[in-house]
């Protein structure tokens, strides 16, 4: 066994033992995910899947990883807040935009002032909806930077 088969041998054991750790990039435009989740873009949106079922279709990346995160140390509460936070904001986003549509295709200024209006407190709701979920991504964030340390401090300890 030459030295290059010793080293594949070795990371392939090593990949093994830490999947449940690692976010890894398919080359195929997706992330396997603590090898559990598996996230890849679908229909504009990063729809994360487990073997047997997909969990929800996220607006972003980054909420689609935050929730990984909180569901595997099982933090359910925040998983559960960022899923139905990034629902409330996909809601909120496609009725502002369908509004905006149907005020700019109005005959009058009258008419498109009177829906842009209508449509404040939606998007005063959308601006409250994106800070918390930003409040639960970074406490995601927070708890894998956590996990990683202590996972360091374990190894030199």
């Amino acid at each position: 066994m030459n030295t290059e088969q010793k080293i594949e041998q070795w990371a392939e054991r090593e990949i093994g033992r830490n999947l449940h750790k690692m976010i890894i990039d398919d080359q195929a435009g997706g992330y396997v995910v603590f090898g559990k989740y598996y996230i890849k873009s679908k229909e504009n949106k990063f729809a994360v899947e487990t073997w047997d079922r997909e969990i929800h279709k996220f607006a972003n990346k980054r909420t689609a990883i935050s929730w990984c995160i909180a569901d595997r140390v099982n933090h359910l509460n925040l998983a559960i807040q960022i899923l139905n936070l990034d629902r409330k904001q996909q809601i909120l986003e496609a009725d502002i935009n369908t509004r905006k549509t149907l005020g700019n295709r109005g005959r009058t200024e009258d008419f498109a002032e009177i829906v842009h209006t209508k449509i404040q407190t939606k998007i005063d709701q959308h601006t409250m909806v994106m800070a918390e979920l930003e409040k639960c991504i970074n406490s995601a964030k927070y708890i894998q930077i956590r996990g990683f340390n202590n996972e360091t401090a374990r190894i030199h300890g």
